[in-house]
């Protein structure tokens, strides 16, 4: 199971509420045994769940930049709960296949099949775990595809995956059955 057992049903009224607004509308998995565990502290997860909310309201990065970001952060930090949920739920919304999933969390930020954008986008995310920051040369880099205020969303967006990845590695969430699973090195 996890380190932190998940809020047993039945649930409050409140709590299913709570439960239940976690995640796309149009999703097909039952809560997610991460947000179950994070209703035992139902003040927190509300703020947690607004915060990863708007990374996908009114945003200014494009999907499938955002997903690539994500799924690259997630690999890197071996977390393979979020991984498989984004790679299994968001990929397909974004447009990033099974295998370019897979090759995000195990594979080279120099692999053929990405863009030469998508390449500078990797390579920021890599920088930016190695490092904590950017270079002045990716910061660069990657204004030949984004303007400051995506590339501030990037940050923001790679930060906070880091942050929900370390949440879901220490309390050693197990991949759920819908989730895409964690891929074998190439």
């Amino acid at each position: 199971m996890s380190r932190v057992a998940p809020l047993a049903q039945p649930w409050s009224d409140a709590d299913a509420a709570d439960i239940g607004s976690w995640g796309h509308p149009d999703r097909t998995y039952e809560p997610l045994l991460l947000v179950r565990c994070l209703q035992r502290h139902p003040d927190m997860a509300r703020k947690l769940r607004k915060m990863g909310e708007s990374l996908y309201v009114d945003t200014r990065l494009p999907p499938r930049v955002r997903t690539i970001a994500i799924l690259r952060i997630c690999g890197l930090v071996r977390c393979a709960y979020e991984w498989g949920g984004q790679a299994a739920f968001w990929g397909p919304i974004a447009g990033v296949s099974g295998e370019e999933a897979d090759a995000l969390a195990v594979g080279p930020a120099d692999d053929a099949r990405w863009s030469a954008a998508e390449r500078v986008l990797i390579e920021a995310v890599d920088e930016l775990e190695r490092t904590g920051s950017w270079s002045a040369s990716t910061w660069a880099a990657l204004g030949e595809s984004f303007d400051d205020e995506q590339r501030m969303e990037l940050l923001i967006a790679v930060g906070w995956y880091r942050t929900v990845c370390t949440l879901c590695n220490g309390l050693d969430l197990p991949v759920e059955g819908w989730m895409r699973p964690w891929p074998s090195a190439p």
